[in-house]
């Protein structure tokens, strides 16, 4: 097997598993979720809003701005507090990790640890910025 067969079994692999396939699944009830769809519209018509109005440099009122800031703030969380949403961030969450794990056992193999045997050390925090290294 070579390099690009053994990456394609990979992806394979990773669209079977049920990470990736609860982040399928709640992808498309977002995109089938009406509210978020009107929700997440309104979002971009306000950051629309907000970048003309920044736009004017110093014309531009700051009153204005901070209600847009404000406006955004409340659609943000609405669509956050959202059921859908929730499910599609949990999902994403155990996609991150899993993606972060094979991304730390290939670094393992770059540094010439055993395929068949190295592990990610315990004390990995699953947060790269938090990595002292795994030697």
């Amino acid at each position: 097997m070579n390099l690009v067969t053994a990456l394609r079994e990979l992806g394979k692999e990773i669209q079977k598993d049920p990470r990736f396939i609860a982040l399928q699944e709640a992808a498309a009830a977002n995109d089938a979720d009406e509210n978020l769809q009107k929700q997440m519209q309104e979002l971009q018509l306000i950051s629309l809003k907000y970048q003309q109005e920044a736009e004017k440099g110093e014309e531009a009122s700051q009153e204005r701005i901070e209600e847009l800031q404000n406006d955004y703030q409340k659609v943000y969380g609405e669509i956050m507090e959202g059921e859908n949403m929730q499910k599609y961030s949990a999902a994403a969450s155990e996609m991150e990790q899993m993606a972060q794990y094979i991304s730390q056992m290939i670094g393992l193999f770059f540094d010439g640890k055993d395929p068949e045997t190295c592990e990610v050390p315990a004390d990995c925090t699953h947060d790269c910025s938090t990595c002292g290294g795994c030697h």
